[in-house]
């Protein structure tokens, strides 16, 4: 997914320096075409992103690579005839329009708008069947499932409107050029801010905390259910079952739903997936110091201590110890 938004990054760039031409590659020819093979690794790396998001225990093959062929080879095209020539006859490929003809990147164009298609319907696919084998979901994977569909029909959607645009840019010839770049760029620049935002205020890393402002237990009922609550925690270890939910954890102290949560929130001031996430912290502090002379990897180490993405470990370690695994791991050291 990062690799996924450096070339979406890259291939922005790239539409907005052809708008201003002058002051960008007429200056600097030699970083034309630099990020022109990145729009071809679009498709390959959303579907690659929800294949992780819906294997388990998803590793990356080396014969993924072959999804990159295409940028492989686009790249090797544009450094044999291109980068390797001087100043000066960078500037003249450029304005002759040697390297990439309206031909060329016509057909380029197609071929880019054909491959992100046909990876996005496969992504959609893959979600969904997903989907429909977890069928009895829990909070967990229903939040996965939701964020990733906003993802993925997002970007399809906005595909479908790029295309449009381009097949107007196209059969316009070069008449609806600035036209056509401004609306690509527009278009993704909105729909990367949409992602971010729902990122940052949305539930993709954890519950908005949810505190209840008055307790409707006595004090002895307060310390009964505390005591039962952390003999469980750590007799049988429920946090490290990724899927663990409120009413799996209800169920097992043998209380109703509301209960726990009103419980939760007003005794320890947070919400159940930050109590959760606390032991789940906690057995990865312990882990990463066991095995810190091993190798074990720390992604071994999310998995073990119940966290079922390490984007989702990452932001629950730095909010509960001000600090990264990583560093964490070196202070041990």
């Amino acid at each position: 997914m990062v690799f996924f938004f450096f070339a979406q990054i890259l291939s922005s760039l790239e539409v907005l320096c052809w708008l201003h031409f002058d002051f960008t590659f007429k200056p600097y020819p030699f970083l034309a075409y630099i990020s022109y093979p990145f729009f071809l690794v679009w498709g390959p790396c959303i579907y690659l992103y929800i294949k992780s998001e819906t294997t388990n225990n998803f590793k990356f093959k080396r014969i993924y690579l072959l999804h990159y062929l295409p940028f492989i080879l686009i790249a090797i095209y544009s450094i044999s005839f291109f980068h390797f020539e001087s100043i000066e006859e960078k500037r003249r490929i450029l304005y002759s329009k040697e390297v990439l003809s309206f031909s060329f990147r016509k057909a380029l164009s197609v071929f880019i708008a054909i491959q992100v298609m046909t990876y996005n319907i496969l992504s959609i696919f893959a979600l969904e069947h997903f989907a429909k084998k977890n069928e009895l979901k829990t909070a967990l994977i229903k939040t996965k499932i939701k964020w990733n569909r906003f993802i993925i029909y997002g970007y399809f959607v906005a595909c479908i409107c790029n295309n449009i645009a381009g097949v107007i840019y196209f059969t316009s010839g070069y008449k609806e050029t600035t036209t056509y770049q401004y609306a690509t760029a527009i278009l993704f620049f909105s729909y990367f801010t949409v992602i971010l935002i729902r990122a940052l205020v949305g539930s993709h890393f954890g519950e908005q905390i949810k505190i209840s402002k008055a307790s409707s237990f006595s004090k002895e009922e307060l310390n009964r259910l505390k005591t039962r609550l952390e003999f469980l925690m750590n007799d049988q270890k429920p946090f490290l079952q990724f899927s663990l939910t409120l009413s799996e954890l209800a169920s097992r102290m043998e209380i109703k739903e509301r209960q726990l949560s009103q419980f939760i929130n007003s005794y320890y001031k947070m919400s159940f997936q930050d109590y959760i996430n606390t032991y789940r912290i906690d057995e990865a502090k312990s882990l990463i110091e066991q095995y810190r002379h091993s190798g074990k990897t720390i992604l071994e180490i999310v998995y073990e201590s119940g966290f079922n993405s390490k984007s989702a470990f990452n932001f629950a370690f730095k909010k509960h110890t001000q600090t990264t695994p990583t560093n964490y791991k070196k202070t041990l050291q």
